[in-house]
């Protein structure tokens, strides 16, 4: 009786439904009936399903009927489960020494006053390559971006380091900028410039850089020198949102826009080294400064390492942030989606005398479905292991040291490169850990691909046997030819649509478009 007066409804009234509903309900529905079927296998019910799977959200009104989405989504992931894209360009790389490659924006500098951008392009999101320049009153010495706010983010060289006969302490200075013409961004705080205070004397301080929407986070580093200094500013405002100060921080990333990722793998006080990852509430702002263990939410905790293994180096990759959204303007059919993405945490160790690397794969869906499960009133609460890595995590040794260019993950995707040998050409491997689409078992006709779901075991580095079991899918695809023999690529990057080869000893890009 119930299933009759639902459809007794008019059919306008049912497609407006199903049209509100989430791809998992309209998968149910399907089941109900064969009309509720023949409306969850039409293209709008289809699109939704699609953009599920795919890990995309659906974009703004445009000329993009859903037929046309469903139709470009399709060919869209047929070409990245094939790595087959469809145009390639070579391009140099220029003589500056600053680059930066988010949201579809590569950017490099050719003097320390000028940077190029280029818009990437892409067949199957109907966007045309752009390109300019922006002439800058200042020195360059880090920079980063986010083209959906039209922000670009830009580090002063300290006066200090240009001047050999300067003593005193100056403050770093970050400038406020538009992307595109290199003016004071409009939301910036009227100076259009924070300033933070450092020994801007010292020439080895190296920064890194991330923006998530109003927030923007800045590690300043300064080996041998003075603790690791951690920075939050609402940049809208010029307010700071948190400080953190300790000689174990290593690395960091926004993993929502509640939550900041500080990662620590440099314990002086324990036998064993232990890695570990901080979460931090930056929605309770301080404008104190605080030790790294003062006021953390969580933390997960790795193995412990051998006695033998000495950490170098740690790092946490991501793309894009939490607070991603495309420029509505752009009219884009559709875009990825924010939700489920990638994390990549990298250490780097000594072990037997030989430097080596390992890989952690984690899902933010992974670690913020742990901090969920938690009461709000915790503090400085820590999980184990055994909690959440044996089953939520993938840890590899890494497929090469790490290396300058390190954009090589976007949304649930990791892109690296195979050495040649004498026997086998370059090739092309991704990682995609989108569970959905493997749950889909989309191999498409020309693909290599296969999934893995054994367990990976590592018996030697930590104190104990490791096992994770996180599964993935494995895309390859042998590089053409090479045009000119001596040309060797030896990095590889990622965007939306786009993978971007790195010859570094002939300062060479090439661009692959899908």
């Amino acid at each position: 009786m119930e299933d009759a007066m639902l459809t007794s409804l008019p059919v306008e009234l049912i497609y407006k439904i199903f049209s509100l509903l989430d791809w998992r309900t309209i998968l149910v529905c399907r089941e109900v009936c064969r009309f509720f079927r023949s409306i969850a296998e039409g293209d709008r019910a289809q699109y939704e399903i699609e953009l599920a799977v795919s890990g995309m959200m659906d974009g703004p009104p445009s000329p993009f009927t859903t037929s046309d989405r469903l139709a470009l989504l399709k060919e869209r992931n047929a070409a990245w489960e094939s790595l087959r894209w469809v145009e390639s360009q070579d391009i140099p790389m220029m003589q500056g020494h600053v680059w930066e490659l988010y949201g579809g924006v590569f950017a490099q500098s050719s003097t320390p006053d000028v940077l190029h951008f280029r818009q990437l392009p892409s067949k199957y999101r109907n966007i045309e390559e752009k390109r300019w320049g922006v002439a800058l009153d200042i020195h360059v010495r880090d920079f980063t971006m986010d083209p959906a706010q039209d922000l670009l983010v830009l580090i002063e060289q300290p006066k200090s380091l240009l001047d050999p006969n300067a003593t005193s302490t100056r403050g770093i200075r970050i400038h406020l900028r538009s992307l595109t013409t290199g003016d004071r961004h409009r939301l910036a705080p009227q100076s259009a410039i924070l300033v933070h205070d450092l020994d801007a004397r010292n020439i080895r301080v190296t920064y890194t850089l991330q923006v998530c929407g109003n927030l923007l986070g800045i590690l300043f580093t300064h080996p041998g020198d003075a603790d690791p200094e951690l920075t939050i500013w609402d940049w809208t405002t010029g307010k700071v949102t948190l400080t953190c100060f300790s000689s174990e921080i290593a690395t960091f990333a926004f993993l929502s826009s509640r939550f900041l990722l500080v990662g620590s793998v440099f314990d002086p006080e324990a036998s064993n080294a232990q890695a570990r990852l901080y979460v931090f509430d930056i929605t309770q702002p301080s404008g104190e400064k605080f030790g790294l263990v003062a006021n953390y939410f969580c933390a997960f905790l790795w193995p412990e390492f051998d006695f033998w293994t000495s950490p170098l180096t740690f790092s946490i990759r991501s793309d894009p942030s939490p607070a991603w959204q495309p420029n509505p303007e752009a009219q884009l059919p559709f875009s990825t989606a924010t939700g489920d993405r990638l994390f990549i945490i990298t250490v780097s160790l000594v072990y037997n005398g030989r430097i080596t690397s390992y890989d952690m794969f984690v899902s933010a869906d992974t670690l913020l479905s742990h901090i969920k499960a938690l009461p709000t009133e915790v503090r400085s609460h820590d999980i184990k292991w055994d909690e959440w890595g044996p089953t939520g995590t993938r840890l590899m040794r890494s497929l090469s040291l790490p290396h300058p260019w390190v954009c090589y993950v976007f949304g649930t995707k990791f892109v690296s490169l195979a050495e040649p040998t004498h026997t086998s050409p370059q090739t092309l491997e991704i990682r995609d850990f989108n569970q959905l689409a493997m749950k889909r078992d989309a191999r498409v006709e020309g693909g290599i691909s296969h999934h893995v779901r054994d367990t990976t075991v590592i018996r030697n580095v930590f104190a104990n046997e490791i096992h994770t079991s996180l599964p993935y899918r494995v895309i390859k695809r042998t590089l053409p030819p090479r045009p000119l023999p001596e040309l060797l690529f030896t990095a590889v990057m990622c965007s939306e649509d786009n993978l971007i080869l790195v010859d570094s000893s002939h300062r060479h890009l090439r661009i692959l478009t899908f």
